[in-house]
């Protein structure tokens, strides 16, 4: 899956950008609050704003993407993406 209109037609919602300990964290809030994650690693020329704290550090830089896990998806295919549970 790589185009933010895939994402979109399956009911995926852009959540945030974010690594490390912070995007663990975010993951499992979603997690516990019902909803199924999709993290797509993407670059700093991607992400459109400052960058400086990733970079800096050599973290690696994710978009995070939600949807209810009670919605079904009947058009989905099989992205080839690991999801981070």
């Amino acid at each position: 899956m790589s185009s933010k209109e895939e994402l979109q037609e399956q009911g995926w919602n852009f959540a945030s950008t974010s690594s490390g300990q912070h995007l663990a964290r975010m993951l499992e809030m979603y997690q516990e609050l019902g909803f199924e994650t999709y993290v797509e690693e993407t670059t700093p020329e991607e992400c459109g704003g400052c960058t400086e704290c990733y970079t800096s550090s050599g973290e690696a830089i994710y978009r995070v993407y939600t949807r209810a896990k009670d919605r079904h998806h009947p058009e989905e295919r099989n992205p080839g993406q690991p999801r981070l549970r």
